[in-house]
């Protein structure tokens, strides 16, 4: 393979070179090696520091960023600028702050005249010049920050340039966070020569050429080094750590030992401090500086993965005392917080933050979300584990996570599913982490993994995550034996369901069956119409419509017991769908109405869009094509504008066969092959039903259009925006079938009047006579008069009979 040197740029000077005589390099430490990747940092922050404006510019960052290495690039660059040049105090070793002042004296040569203060004699000899001081690693010196403040204050031509892992908050610094180095997307391979530009790689590759001139960026190795690099964090320090090994380890054989990173991490330079000779000691430097109650906070949040909002925090750490490996409260000792407040907790995360050690993170709810750095989160759960407190916890973190996935299970059905599953994928990692835990043999409640497992099967479905889903419910389900009997048949019920959707029927109906018996032997009616619904789905998708209508009707008459409406709506409509391919037109599309109406009224959307290709496939089924192709539509567009991939998936496959039966062979294929594309990311195998529907469609088209122009649109199709699946979807023109076309001219020549209208749409919806009252505000013997002409004019003696005539007239 060919090699690629790492991209080598010519430095960009802020300023014209320094003025002839004056001597920089004596008052600033000589640079060994190139700064790589930090072209744009210098310029920003050198720009910053020379605006009027700006005095005192604070570069902060974690441990092992480059804080230092950048700060004496900046100085170097600007020094020219200032008529007395750049100056580099280094305060590493001071731990006092009293000899702060005098360690600056002593760097710029300012002479102790008798008892005079040595802040007294700085102020005095800088309050004429005009230079850059650049204060290095002042965070475990704060103390000595007012003294600064002082000499800004008393110096006006004087400009401070500071290090720090924290912040100094004084009035009128300019904080400058300085970030890892940028990192390619691991998601997007891109070629080696693109690979090379990137900072973090540029690193990597010099400091291995550095230990091994013969190692070379290629096409083969590229993207392990951008593994490397992100395991690493972009991280200056740990990438010239890891990279010293690479005379000894190709980079796979790195990248496997990176799991655990510090251990690796070791061996600096000798002629680079102490603290960051290894990757543990830049980030203890850290630790080491924080008061007691925050270094427990925050070896306690390094739980999280992936980060957590403030929320979870107070959840995980409040009420938990210091030093306390339990759940014991002390009640005379302050704890970190307190049940309803936040203070502590809050202004400790907010210290962690000013030290390095937690990140903001960016949160699409604008809600405040934290995180650490992972080489920095292993250093804390190393503190964890040798503070004795990890199996607390890790048992507050899954306790957490387990309210968390159950008080989502119901709203994931819901108006609100789309924030739900939203909320549930950013604390994905943090669920996989306390799923994790519970499979280990000290954890002691059996019952926490299956629980929390079950709790989120939707949202796995609906993500895409439906074969990681199934992995953890059935590696669950060994400790069946341990695990109570409503979770093992919730857990269960979960299993089946993902089974299913992962295209494994047959264990989808053993472990449906064996949760029916379960629910059943312990009288839990919810859970016994959940797993009807199931098993109803799972026959009818093998065409059992037999076995199929007797679950649906059984969980159709337990929800309406219970008066739930938006399982009530489903039901409905499966039990509708089922009726009519066993040849009961008229009454299946009743029900199908009925359930999309009980649908509307809930309000959400997934249950609206779910009701909408129910009805549509019964439509379908019935020839009635027109009718059944709007309705599609009206889900698609539903679909693609919330993010709903199934019933997208399930519409573009009902308007495919649709396209097949009206001889439209080229947007058969297109329709089809955006099907595909959605199926595929979702990460599921078709249903049998669809499956079928979808072959026929593809079969047809390819027969019709010839191979050559069938795979030239369906390649199309698959490129297709959701704008322009949408649009291929509303360009389907569909003839109307006869009962379509009688019930529109019915609906003209019966004369129903505008309230007759209105009332049939309700009757259709499955309301009732008081319920169509209620809604006009009209008396029910009003109400039951209008159904009463109604049917009388439509030439029906059913209720279902009127509500087939308004689906198939359009009224639904």
């Amino acid at each position: 393979m060919p090699s690629v040197s790492p991209a080598q740029r010519p430095r960009t000077s802020l300023l014209p070179p320094p003025s002839v005589g004056r001597d920089e390099t004596a008052r600033l430490p000589t640079a060994l090696t190139p700064l790589l990747g930090r072209e744009h940092e210098v310029g920003a922050a050198g720009r910053l520091l020379l605006r009027p404006d700006i005095r005192l510019l604070t570069l902060t960052g974690p441990g092992g960023v480059g804080k230092t290495r950048l700060g004496l690039e900046i100085a170097r660059e600007l020094g020219g600028a200032f008529a007395d040049g750049a100056w580099f105090v280094s305060l590493a070793s001071i731990n006092d702050p009293d000899l702060v002042a005098p360690t600056i004296a002593q760097t710029l040569g300012v002479l102790k005249i008798g008892n005079r203060p040595p802040v007294e004699a700085l102020q005095a000899y800088l309050e004429e010049k005009q230079l850059v001081l650049l204060l290095d690693n002042l965070e475990h010196v704060l103390e000595a920050v007012p003294m600064v403040a002082d000499l800004l204050a008393a110096c006006p031509e004087l400009k401070i340039l500071a290090t720090s892992r924290a912040a100094l908050r004084l009035s009128g610094e300019q904080e400058f966070p300085v970030p890892p180095l940028g990192l390619p997307d691991p998601e997007r391979p891109l070629p080696a020569v693109e690979v090379a530009e990137c900072g973090a790689v540029r690193l990597f590759v010099a400091r291995a050429q550095a230990v091994g001139p013969d190692f070379a960026l290629t096409e083969a190795n590229a993207q392990t080094v951008v593994a490397i690099c992100h395991r690493l964090d972009g991280l200056p320090l740990a990438i010239e750590l890891a990279a010293a090994r690479a005379r000894l380890l190709p980079p796979a054989a790195l990248l496997a030992r990176l799991e655990r990173r510090l251990p690796l991490l070791t061996g600096g330079a000798r002629d680079l401090p102490e603290r960051q000779r290894t990757l543990r000691d830049a980030i203890a430097w850290s630790y080491d500086l924080l008061p007691p109650t925050e270094q427990a906070l925050f070896r306690r949040l390094a739980v999280f993965v992936g980060g957590f909002e403030l929320e979870a925090a107070e959840e995980l750490c409040g009420r938990w005392m210091v030093g306390d490996g339990s759940t014991a409260i002390d009640p005379e000792t302050p704890p970190l917080g307190s049940n309803g407040s936040c203070g502590d907790i809050l202004g400790g995360i907010a210290t962690l933050v000013n030290g390095s050690l937690l990140q903001r993170l960016e949160a699409p709810t604008g809600e405040s979300r934290f995180g650490m750095l992972e080489t920095v989160r292993e250093f804390g759960l190393d503190r964890l584990a040798a503070s004795g407190e990890e199996d607390e916890a890790r048992r507050r973190h899954a306790a957490w996570c387990l309210a968390l996935a159950e008080a989502a299970e119901e709203p994931v059905h819901g108006p609100d599913q789309g924030a739900w599953l939203d909320r549930l994928e950013r604390e994905h990692d943090n669920v996989r982490a306390a799923l994790a835990w519970s499979l280990q043999p000290s954890h002691a409640d059996p019952d926490l993994g299956p629980r929390l497992a079950a709790a989120l099967w939707l949202f796995w479905a609906k993500r895409s995550h439906v074969s990681e889903g199934c992995t953890w419910l059935e590696r669950e389900l060994e400790r069946a034996g341990e695990v109570s009997d409503p979770v093992h048949a919730k857990a269960l019920l979960a299993a089946g369901a993902l089974a299913g959707l992962h295209g494994d029927l047959p264990r989808a109906v053993a472990r449906l069956e064996a949760s029916l018996a379960l629910w059943r032997q312990i009288g839990a009616t919810r859970g016994i119409a959940r797993a009807l619904n199931l098993l109803g789905t799972a026959a009818f998708d093998v065409a059992d419509y037999d076995r199929a209508r007797p679950l649906f009707e059984e969980e159709l008459t337990l929800y309406r017991e219970q008066e739930d409406r938006q399982w009530i709506g489903l039901a409905s409509s499966q039990l509708g769908v089922t009726l009519v391919h066993l040849g009961d037109q008229e009454r299946g599309l009743a029900l199908c109405g009925q359930g999309l109406g009980h649908q509307r009224i809930v309000g959400g959307r997934w249950g609206v869009a779910l009701g909408l290709v129910y009805l549509a496939d019964a439509l379908a089924r019935g020839g009635e094509r027109a009718r059944a192709a709007s309705l599609y539509l009206e889900c698609l567009r539903g679909s693609s504008s919330y993010g709903d991939p199934w019933n997208a998936v399930w519409s573009l496959i009902g308007l495919a066969d649709l396209a097949r039966e009206e001889g439209q062979a080229e947007r058969t294929a297109c329709l089809a092959a955006a099907a595909e594309v959605l199926q595929e990311a979702l990460g599921v195998v078709l249903p049998p039903y669809y499956r079928e529907r979808f072959e026929r469609a593809t079969v047809a088209a390819r027969r019709t259009l010839g191979e050559a122009a069938f795979a030239a649109t369906w390649a199309r199709g698959r490129t297709m925006t959701p704008t322009e699946v949408v649009a291929a979807g509303a360009s389907l023109q569909c003839s109307s079938g006869p009962a379509e076309t009688g019930a529109r001219e019915r609906s003209g020549q019966m004369g129903l009047t505008a309230r007759e209208r209105e009332v049939l749409r309700l009757l259709a919806d499955g309301r009732s006579d008081r319920e169509i009252a209620q809604t006009l505000f009209v008396s029910r013997r009003t109400a039951t008069t209008h159904v009463a002409n109604i049917l009388a004019k439509l030439g029906v003696s059913s209720r279902a009979a009127a509500a087939a005539h308004a689906i198939r007239g359009g009224l639904v």
